[in-house]
């Protein structure tokens, strides 16, 4: 296979949206150097990505959500096979990231684009994400939420399960160890960032960079729901950083001790199941991204195509 390859993710939130999942179909079977794969019930992800390196494939892309992302980056890490995302989940985390445009043309124009960046991936006990980690009530507001799913839709579910788990928290206590100093704690989440997170409300989530070979680390330290609470409206206020019970660092590992055996770890909105202590650390350069041009090198581009 001298051709790139495309794998797409049928059931993902855009695709679920009027007639995308057949547009963005057309627009790949006009690129006659670009072989498509639609993700079916069972399919093993790694397993596709890696025998289609085998055949041949120089350029590798994904059509999906933030979870269908991970699956296919986690194939590609520490090799020399670049990624290319097509934006096509509900609400595109990573994409919008690293500046990916949502319309499926310029999008797949990527594969042609000698444009690209490296950057650093974050893992835990042998789980790789692109986005985040985290441990304590997100996992379990995920795991509830996709009970709910079917019945009540995504947004209901996402509201039900965090009222749940805000009402009785499952608080953990731990023993986190960070630069050779350990602390006992009892927390509600801990979340790693793959590098620096924005935390205001209405750019949650964000990284102005992917580069910076760190894991943002957030600790929120409760007792109790009310607690919780307290957090929850800090940071709907833009006070996250402010709050007494939410400590912030940026470290390179870190070795979370549970009392649990097993527990759920969420990668990427993907929940793991995996056993204690968590080893997270950040891998450097590890992932070959095809990126858009910057606004200054499209405008050097269009200057030289005028001249």
């Amino acid at each position: 296979m001298s051709k790139n390859f495309l794998l797409v993710n049928g059931g993902a939130g855009r695709a679920r949206r009027g007639n995308q999942l057949k547009t963005l179909l057309e627009a790949t079977g006009q690129r006659p150097n670009l072989e498509v794969h639609v993700l079916e019930s069972g399919d093993n992800v790694g397993q596709i990505v890696r025998r289609a390196i085998q055949q041949g494939a120089k350029v590798v892309g994904v059509a999906g959500g933030d979870g269908t992302i991970n699956s296919v980056a986690s194939a590609l890490v520490d090799t020399a096979i670049p990624l290319v995302v097509i934006p096509f989940g509900t609400l595109n985390h990573f994409a919008r990231d690293i500046g990916v445009p949502t319309q499926f043309e310029p999008a797949l124009d990527l594969f042609d684009s000698d444009q690209q960046i490296t950057i650093d991936v974050g893992e835990v006990n042998g789980f790789y994400f692109l986005n985040n980690s985290s441990v304590g009530i997100y996992p379990s507001l995920v795991h509830q939420r996709e009970k709910y799913e079917k019945r009540l839709g995504k947004w209901l579910a996402y509201g039900l399960a965090g009222w749940n788990v805000l009402r009785r928290p499952n608080l953990m206590h731990i023993k986190l160890k960070v630069g050779g100093q350990t602390q006992d704690l009892k927390v509600g989440i801990i979340f790693f960032s793959n590098n620096r997170a924005e935390v205001s409300p209405l750019a949650a989530g964000h990284r102005p960079r992917l580069d910076g070979q760190i894991l943002d680390a957030f600790i929120v330290e409760a007792a109790s729901p009310f607690e919780l609470f307290r957090v929850t409206a800090s940071f709907l206020r833009n006070r996250l950083e402010q709050s007494p019970l939410v400590t912030r660092s940026e470290v390179d590992e870190a070795i979370v001790y549970t009392r649990r055996r097993h527990l759920r770890v969420a990668c990427d909105g993907e929940i793991h199941r995996t056993s204690s202590p968590l080893n997270y650390r950040i891998h450097a350069e590890a992932l070959i991204l095809k990126v858009p041009p910057t606004l200054e090198e499209a405008a050097k581009s269009e200057e030289k195509a005028k001249a």
